[in-house]
């Protein structure tokens, strides 16, 4: 669970829930299901327009990666790799078939296999690098229908303002006393666009953003180390090049690997 991200909604909710509370004595006046209704339904029918129906309901799953764990433990596959390097260096590739059968981190593995298959360096990082920026650009996609979220909701906002006002000013003439209640009516959809734009969808998307950083940093890793194991290269050099990818405060996180091979009781092999 992403402690972070769940403090960050529950507090900006409580905060508006007192500010609310502290403001007025009849809460009830900021419910408004049919302002709710105009911001949320323009919002999910102008998103459909603008991308396909599977990626917009993929939208609902980047919700849970959000409140996923931010570590991706970079220095457990850096220990990982080091101990490849180690096989590799004992009984050449064939002491890594085990290791490809029981990995299951998805980019790690397939860049074994190529291992195994003795492809030369200069081919397993044109394919790796590949691999990372479809891998990147796919994710990215997804931050994408939230930053276009977060931009339709304030102008959803303003429309359900406009719809109240076109209806208070019609209703004018017959009662002037319940003007400033249809004002307050008319501005309720432009509070929940606002709410919903800076609250949940942008916030969210510069998270995954993020988070793409750094996935694709850790891939990074991978691929360098994976280069460096088929070079041959000694462990502790392996693990010297690859730990300036890391800040110096994580350095003294990687440790040799304990146990068998980088199968299901690795904390790395566990690990997308």
């Amino acid at each position: 669970m992403n402690i972070a991200t769940l403090i960050g909604l529950i507090s900006g909710f409580s905060i508006l829930a007192w500010s609310i509370f502290s403001a007025t004595g009849d809460a009830a006046i900021f419910w408004d299901p049919a302002g709710m209704a105009i911001v949320l339904g323009g919002v999910i029918a102008s998103t459909f327009i603008c991308y396909p129906m599977n990626a917009v309901f993929g939208v609902f799953g980047t919700f849970g990666k959000a409140l996923r764990r931010d570590d991706l433990q970079a220095t457990i596959y850096i220990s990982e790799l080091q101990h490849l390097a180690q096989q590799i260096m004992a009984g050449g590739t064939v002491k890594l078939e085990k290791e490809l059968t029981e990995t299951r981190n998805y980019f790690l593995k397939d860049a074994l296999r190529m291992l195994v298959d003795r492809y030369p360096p200069d081919r397993l990082r044109a394919i790796m690098e590949a691999s990372i920026i479809n891998a990147r650009e796919r994710e990215l996609a997804e931050a994408a229908i939230l930053r276009t979220m977060a931009k339709f909701s304030p102008a959803f906002g303003m429309v359900g303002t406009l719809i109240g006002l076109i209806v208070m000013f019609k209703n004018m003439g017959s009662d002037i006393s319940a003007i400033g209640p249809a004002m307050a009516v008319a501005m309720m959809t432009t509070f929940y666009g606002l709410l919903f734009a800076y609250l949940i969808f942008l916030p969210i998307a510069i998270k995954i953003e993020r988070r793409i950083d750094e996935r694709a940093l850790l891939m990074q890793i991978i691929m360098e180390g994976v280069i460096l194991v088929s070079k041959k290269t000694p462990p502790q050099l392996l693990v010297d090049e690859l730990k300036a990818y890391l800040p110096p405060t994580r350095w003294q996180d990687i440790k040799p690997r304990k146990g068998g091979a980088s199968g299901g009781k690795t904390t790395a092999a566990k690990k997308r």
